[in-house]
C-alpha cells in the first residue's frame, strides 16, 4: 500500500475519514459491484499532515456491514474485507480539480490531479471494491515497469480517449 511505502521512507501516513455511510449505490457502483447498497467511504490520504490524495471507495453492504469508522480510518480496505483478493484493473487519467477537491488537497481549484478509478476483485474474479482516489498531480507519478523489450515498448493498456 502507499501507507506501507511512506511508512519505509519514514513518513508518516495517516487518514482522516470525511463520510462514512450506507447508500443506495450509484449507477457506476451498481454497474461494477453488481449491488444496489454499498458502504460509501470518503476519506482524505496526509502524508506528515499533508493531504496527497482524496479518495472514495464503494464496498458491497454485504462485505462492509461489519464495518466501523474507526476500522477504516485504522486499515486499508484490502486488510479488513472478508474475502481473499486477487487483483485490480485501475484507470489513471489527468482530470482537473473541482472546487471541493482542490479545497480538501490545498490546491488551487482547476490544478492538475491524477484521477483513477480502481475495481478490486476476488480470487474468483467478483469485483468487491470500487474507488475513485484523486491525487495532486505536482506530488504524484505512476511508475509502469516494462520488464521485457518489445517491437513497442508503449505500456499495456496506454489507449486515446475520445
Amino acid at each position: 500500500t502507499i501507507e506501507r511505502q511512506l511508512s519505509d521512507e519514514g513518513v508518516e501516513s495517516t487518514r482522516r475519514v470525511l463520510d462514512f455511510r450506507f447508500v443506495a449505490a450509484p449507477a457506476r457502483a451498481r454497474q461494477v459491484l453488481g449491488c444496489d447498497s454499498v458502504l460509501r467511504v470518503r476519506r482524505l490520504n496526509l502524508a506528515d499532515g499533508e493531504p496527497f490524495a482524496l479518495v472514495t471507495v464503494w464496498c458491497p453492504e454485504q462485505y462492509g456491514a461489519e464495518l466501523s469508522r474507526a476500522d477504516v480510518e485504522r486499515s486499508p480496505f484490502y486488510e479488513l474485507l472478508p474475502v481473499p483478493l486477487g487483483g485490480a484493473t485501475q484507470t489513471i487519467g489527468a482530470a482537473l480539480a473541482t472546487a471541493a477537491e482542490a479545497e480538501l488537497l490545498q490546491v488551487p481549484a482547476g490544478s492538475a490531479v491524477l484521477r483513477c478509478e480502481r475495481t478490486t476483485r476476488s480470487i474468483g474474479e467478483v469485483p468487491v471494491l470500487l474507488s475513485e482516489h484523486v491525487f495532486p498531480a505536482h506530488l504524484t507519478v505512476f511508475e509502469v515497469d516494462l520488464p521485457h523489450v518489445e517491437a513497442s515498448m508503449a505500456p499495456t493498456g496506454l489507449r486515446l480517449v475520445e
